[in-house]
């Protein structure tokens, strides 16, 4: 049971021959906050005409939060309302890393670091910003973006995220490759209420129809039942 079809191909490169099938991972559409952006300024201290860049995901080197930060000192300079929530934990060394080079970058008031986040607050987090991004090198799947995109953002990624490829035919968010191109497509949002508001419905619809346990339940009872009737001989 692969989760996306790059994870599929991973598996083909180790040489297993087994039959598998492709059906991705699911999110649950969350409670609306009708109050999320005031709600989530208000938790951290942020000022209330900062637009939210949201990184939500482990604080590894692999997922690259530090390109982010290192971009975020570009985009500011023609957008100076831009601000950075880093949402997640990691290892004490990286995340000592990760706030000196901020502190190193002058940016210390453009970035706030939350630490784990879940429940409501996790919801609010979502809700609340202006765009999702997740510059990582590899990702298997990436169950933040799928939580980003049903919560309504519109998400920065990678092509090592293997579900790049699917968010990009539902015109659900921007694919990246290096830091000229986060800073260009944040910037890009940033700049545009209407693309924010365009790609983020693209991504609600594109969640709800692609990632509901509802649809990947009946998916997947399809595939149990042919491999019960032994009718998996190629895959």
């Amino acid at each position: 049971h692969c989760t996306a079809s790059g994870e599929a191909e991973d598996v083909r490169k180790f040489g297993i021959k087994t039959p598998t099938i492709t059906l991705p991972l699911g999110v649950d559409r969350p409670e609306v906050i009708s109050a999320a952006k005031s709600q989530l300024h208000q938790l951290y201290n942020i000022p209330g005409e900062r637009q939210i860049i949201l990184f939500l995901s482990r604080l590894h080197c692999k997922k690259r939060p530090d390109l982010l930060i290192k971009s975020l000192n570009k985009v500011i300079a023609s957008n100076p309302n831009a601000h950075l929530i880093m949402a997640g934990s990691g290892e004490a060394d990286y995340t000592s890393y990760l706030t000196e080079l901020v502190e190193s970058h002058n940016l210390t008031n453009c970035v706030t670091f939350t630490g784990f986040v879940a429940g409501e607050e996790k919801q609010t987090v979502l809700q609340g910003s202006d765009m999702f991004v997740l510059p990582s090198y590899s990702e298997n799947f990436g169950i933040a973006v799928a939580e980003a995109m049903i919560a309504g953002l519109p998400v920065i990624i990678t092509p090592g995220v293997q579900i790049a490829p699917e968010v990009e035919a539902a015109n659900a968010g921007i694919i990246i490759d290096g830091e000229t191109e986060l800073v260009s497509a944040i910037t890009k949002l940033l700049d545009s209420t209407q693309l924010r508001s365009q790609l983020g419905q693209n991504a609600v619809n594109f969640a709800t129809q692609k990632y509901s346990w509802s649809a990947i339940a009946a998916e997947l009872s399809t595939h149990y039942k042919k491999i019960i009737q032994e009718k998996y001989t190629q895959y």
